[in-house]
């Protein structure tokens, strides 16, 4: 820990404290609030009358529904320090994460830095690792296998029994199935073993009866079909081989599905577009800056130079209009694939309401509401402890964000007012500089030991 933190104090409450006349539109669009905290928890919500507009709104703090944390997002595949993870996180008023691969591999960093830290790390629940299929006979493996974080690799029913109690032990509370075979638009390569529908049915089954929940990665409607009728219900992407109708929306009554738009978006833009997408408040203070020089160098798209810019753009406008057709039906969870390079933790999740959006700012409420109070209820349905009350009710921590209030012109990717965590208000400057200091000292020249005369 840097010096300038450790000597700083990072205090949370002295007694109650009121916010007066702030929206909270999750409680009711139209009314303003006195809310009162005391002790890191909310303890009154008392209605002050009608909202006149403009008014600051009051949201749970943000939920990303599908990181990588042992992934490297850097453009020169290097993985962040735990520790500067959890900070870039708390820096874009995220306080929740659902880690979906090979969180064992950060664990113990994760949680010395947390011990450690003056600041209150955001809560995390994770998958240990994924399973996935083994090796078939023309040599292709199960996805998952191409990632530097280990995965289980499942070939008969016997094998899950060993995932699960592997995962259990390294404090995995949910379980990620990777099944797919690559495939992205009608006639695109297949790149990866899949799961048998023998033991993919198993694996619904025995999660279900040991009371785990399960997450399914799925790229096509056919993949997505064989999964539901095996039982999954939560998705970690939308379908992106075809746009859904109305017909195929009703195979998957009870259906969720994260957007993840913004994890695959890196593959089929421009320099310049990257800068674009990078020049947001919060880049330069919270990532490393020798991406922006990196992407500055890129002549053309990664999908032209593999030959997948078609049926990548295609897939992209395909994901985003099934997220926006399941937002509509209450059933869109937000999240990113951060750790994909490019979509880097935090900044990405606030890219995604931007990238989900559009130029819609009708979708304004909607998008906040999935991103703060429904990731908060999928962050505990995922930690085998959903308790049913609502994140802004009396007796739960008082974790926040205060946005500006949504307007036409404003977008969703604005960073919050203010955020508090627990009862602690995050200092965005503090946390920028320890930010630097980790990086400084990781990326300093170590001294040799010189001989002693």
């Amino acid at each position: 820990m840097s010096q300038a933190v450790r000597g700083q104090a990072v205090r949370g409450q002295e007694g109650p404290v009121t916010l007066h006349g702030v929206a909270v539109p999750a409680l009711d669009p139209d009314a303003l609030y006195d809310v009162t905290t005391e002790n890191g928890v909310f303890t009154a919500f008392r209605p002050t009358g009608a909202r006149r507009g403009g008014e600051h709104e009051l949201w749970p703090g943000y939920t990303e529904t599908h990181a990588h944390v042992a992934l490297p997002a850097n453009w020169d595949d290097t993985v962040e320090d735990p520790r500067i993870v959890a900070l870039q996180y708390l820096y874009h008023g995220v306080s929740h994460v659902v880690d979906m691969f090979g969180f064992p591999l950060v664990a113990d960093a994760w949680a010395a830095g947390r011990e450690a830290s003056p600041w209150p790390y955001p809560e995390l629940v994770h998958c240990g690792y994924a399973v996935t299929a083994t090796t078939d006979a023309a040599g292709r493996t199960g996805h998952g296998v191409e990632f530097p974080a280990p995965v289980h690799m499942l070939a008969v029913e016997s094998d899950l029994d060993h995932a699960l109690r592997a995962n259990a032990e390294r404090g995995g509370t949910f379980l990620k199935v990777m099944f797919t075979d690559g495939t992205e638009q009608p006639g695109s390569p297949v790149r990866f073993s899949r799961l048998s529908e023998k033991v993919l049915r198993f694996t619904a089954r025995m999660a279900a009866e040991r009371g785990i929940t399960a997450v399914i990665d799925c790229n096509t409607l056919q993949e997505t079909r064989w999964a539901y009728e095996c039982g999954f219900r939560l998705f970690a992407h939308t379908v992106r081989d075809r746009t859904l109708d109305a017909a195929d929306w009703k195979e998957f009554e009870g259906a969720r599905f994260v957007s993840t738009l913004a994890g695959l978006r890196p593959m089929v833009m421009t320099g310049e577009e990257f800068l674009t997408e990078y020049s947001r408040e919060g880049f330069a203070e919270t990532q490393d800056v020798r991406n922006l020089d990196f992407v500055r160098g890129i002549e053309k798209p990664y999908g032209i130079e593999y030959g997948v810019q078609e049926t990548r753009t295609a897939a992209l406008a395909d994901m985003r209009r099934n997220a926006l057709a399941a937002l509509g039906r209450g059933d869109l969870l937000v999240g990113t694939d951060s750790g994909n390079t490019g979509a880097y933790h935090g900044y990405s999740l606030l890219g995604e309401l931007d990238l989900l959006r559009g130029d819609d700012p009708s979708l304004d409420p909607a998008l906040r509401h999935q991103a703060t109070v429904g990731g908060r209820r999928y962050i505990d349905e995922l930690s085998g402890a959903p308790t049913g009350a609502h994140p802004l009710s009396a007796g739960a921590d008082a974790t926040y964000n205060l946005l500006h209030a949504s307007a036409p012109d404003r977008p969703l990717s604005a960073l919050p007012v203010r955020t508090v965590v627990r009862g602690v208000e995050i200092d965005r400057a503090a946390l920028a500089r320890e930010m630097a200091a980790l990086r400084a000292a990781a990326q300093a020249p170590t001294e040799p030991k010189g001989i002693a005369a």
